[in-house]
């Protein structure tokens, strides 16, 4: 891809904006507006106008302030795995270097739905997941339905509750 067309990257971005979730649209318009240097302030805020509706609100508060600019970092938070041309930077949560809060919610819905079913091996896998990937965000969602609905977490759950927090102290 030529990192500079805007007739390519709003092509891209038209298609991010018909897959699931905000992370591939968020990953488009980064690379717009880090690759576009020479689009007008016009162009800039017809991608960000084409985009906003599939974005956070504090996302698209940042992505505001950019599409202002003639210069959007090669390195940023407001990148996402579906950036091609700006990295993601080490300010963000662990988690959103293996995951999307979208997945994360997909996430936590299968393995509440594995744990009214009793399905100790889906759980098992989520469990895993958190663990490796510090999902705290899919974890807490799932706890929170389940602490809903018993009085307490099983064991294997509470276990991995109390290590996500003991990691979270100590970072």
């Amino acid at each position: 891809m030529a990192r500079d067309s805007l007739a390519l990257h709003r092509c891209r971005l038209r298609l991010a904006l018909e897959m699931p979730g905000a992370e591939p649209t968020q990953g488009a318009l980064a690379d717009l507006l880090h690759g576009c240097v020479e689009a007008t302030l016009e162009q800039r805020q017809a991608a960000f106008d084409l985009a906003v509706r599939r974005l956070p609100t504090h996302t698209a508060d940042e992505f505001q302030a950019h599409a202002k600019r003639r210069v959007f970092p090669a390195c940023s938070r407001l990148a996402t795995r579906w950036s091609v041309l700006v990295q993601a930077s080490l300010d963000i949560p662990a988690r959103s270097l293996h995951c999307s809060s979208d997945d994360s919610r997909q996430s936590a819905l299968a393995a509440v739905a594995a744990w009214q079913a009793g399905d100790e091996a889906t759980q098992s896998e989520f469990l895993d997941h958190c663990c490796v990937c510090g999902d705290t965000l899919a974890f807490m969602l799932a706890r929170r339905f389940i602490l809903r609905r018993a009085p307490a977490l099983p064991p294997r759950w509470a276990a991995l509750c109390t290590a996500l927090q003991s990691r979270r102290l100590s970072a």
